[in-house]
């Protein structure tokens, strides 16, 4: 086996959202805890009294050290690192990932690290990474950035961790006083000891630990278990009163639902972003995005791609105290998370892509693909419809392009068939010596197609089609009519 572990330092902070850069620090029993950049260049430190750092840094914020939000974020982050791997430990202060078996599909060892690190900063989290053939070794590691493959170099590296490493983990006081005592600074200096005497000492649960960050004794972990449908929601520390101030926010979210449908096996279509507004006296209606996939997705770098050009749009109602990520509708995806070979579908991927952005950006109704009437009528025989949808009644055909032949006909260029674009009304077209005119005297090419239909709906039509070449030899799509004892030509479409 080999784990991967990732400790968060400043979990304290980055657990309390904000979508302002302010100078800040988290305060436990009148302590300051963690703080950040902006703050510790005040002069703010680890351990400093918290009257101490309002006198010295008063513009530095002070946030209380809320442990349900810690817990919170730690579940977000194990959902957006659940698509590397299905095995994932949740830790008091990180995430363990047995990846062992996930190595070969995300590109090796330092790929899939540098692939972690990113999705981990990515869901506003700063980790150190450890990696080791043991669960509590890895997790020892990631609070010093080592990594070992094989068990003799994560030995060596073991033994010469700090004795502070362990102890950390195990309130004994007393042990930790009795160790420096005797002059141990090191693992392996503790190990180097009496197992008997240390034991009658207090130190068998430090022995425990480091039997299991050696392999030598059973260190068994519950798997973490994600959520049976996906629905995530963030309280923001400061009102955002613009939607462009939401975009942070979202993708905190954004990274969860990309690993938990990729666990699942699952792209989502439909999801909804809900904008809840301050309660009481001012309360406003909460506001909600919907955002439609043309084509299923599972990418965060999409999916939040399309969540920012729909939010940079939006005109919030009422300033914005908390978000919600909603997944509505998910298909089954056979895909993976990484890819061994490359995508003979990639193309048609990054089109439908661009066609999402384009559908965030401008509007769905303004972004249009033809889809097959059930007609005859060529007027009638195709429809405009959004991108995202497929009307009921209607077969896609693809995005741009011609409305395509109707039924019954067949696209076959000069001899037969439909072309790019019809007119809006077909024109009425003169005649001279019984042929019709547009521009000068038409030739017609091939036989006619006839096309009769409409009478279920009163509009009976009765045409004969015809491919026609003028002298500037450009190609036209034209129909007789008969009206009464008289047969009217009319120009329908012209070909590219």
């Amino acid at each position: 086996m080999l784990w991967l572990a990732l400790h968060l330092p400043w979990l304290p902070l980055e657990a309390l959202p904000c979508t302002l850069p302010l100078p800040r620090c988290v305060i436990e029993q009148r302590q300051v805890l963690v703080m950040n950049r902006a703050a510790r260049e005040f002069g703010v430190e680890p351990g400093m009294s918290a009257s101490s750092a309002a006198s010295l840094a008063p513009q530095v914020q002070q946030l209380l050290r809320d442990e349900i939000r810690e817990a919170e974020f730690m579940r977000a982050l194990a959902l957006a690192l659940s698509r590397y791997t299905p095995n994932v430990v949740l830790l008091n202060d990180g995430v363990l990932l047995e990846a062992s078996a996930s190595l070969r599909l995300f590109g090796g060892v330092r790929a899939l690290m540098r692939q972690v690190r990113a999705t981990t900063r990515d869901c506003a989290a700063h980790a150190r990474l450890g990696l080791a053939p043991t669960a509590m070794a890895a997790s020892l590691f990631a609070r010093h950035g080592l990594r070992a493959c094989g068990k003799p170099r994560m030995q060596r590296l073991l033994d010469a961790l700090p004795l502070a490493t362990a102890l950390d983990r195990l309130a004994q006081p007393r042990l930790v006083e009795l160790l420096q005592g005797i002059g141990c600074r090191t693992l392996g200096e503790v190990r180097a000891l009496p197992r008997a005497g240390l034991k009658k000492r207090g130190g068998g649960e430090l022995l425990a630990l480091l039997d299991r960050a050696h392999g030598d004794a059973p260190d068994p972990r519950a798997w973490f278990q994600p959520p049976e449908r996906f629905a995530m929601s963030l309280e923001l520390m400061h009102r955002a009163d613009d939607a462009a101030q939401l975009v942070f926010a979202a993708q905190r979210l954004v990274q969860p639902l990309a690993g938990w449908l990729s666990s699942q096996w699952l792209a989502a279509s439909r999801l909804r972003l809900k904008l809840r507004h301050e309660r009481g006296r001012r309360s406003a209606p909460d506001g909600e995005l919907l955002l439609e996939l043309g084509a299923p997705s599972r990418d965060a770098a999409q999916i939040m791609t399309l969540l920012r050009e729909r939010l940079q749009r939006h005109q919030l109602a009422a300033p914005v105290y908390a978000i919600e990520l909603q997944l509505d509708e998910a298909v089954s995806s056979a895909g993976t998370a990484g890819q061994l070979l490359p995508d003979p579908g990639q193309a048609a991927q990054e089109f439908q892509a661009l066609l999402d952005r384009l559908a965030s950006r401008l509007g769905a109704d303004r972004v249009q693909r033809i889809a097959l009437g059930d007609d005859h009528r060529p007027e009638r025989a195709s429809v405009a419809t959004a991108v995202t949808a497929t009307p009921s009644g209607h077969r896609g055909s693809g995005f741009a392009g011609p409305p395509v032949s109707p039924p019954g006909g067949s696209a076959k260029g000069a001899s037969g068939g439909t072309p790019v674009w019809l007119l809006p009304q077909p024109l009425r077209l003169n005649e001279r010596d019984g042929r019709p005119l547009h521009g000068s005297p038409l030739t017609l090419l091939g036989r006619g197609e006839r096309i009769e239909s409409g009478w279920f709906d009163g509009d009976l039509i009765c045409r004969d089609y015809h491919v026609a070449e003028g002298e500037d030899h450009r190609l036209r799509w034209i129909y007789s009519e008969r009206h009464g004892d008289e047969i009217a030509w009319y120009l329908h479409g012209l070909f590219a």
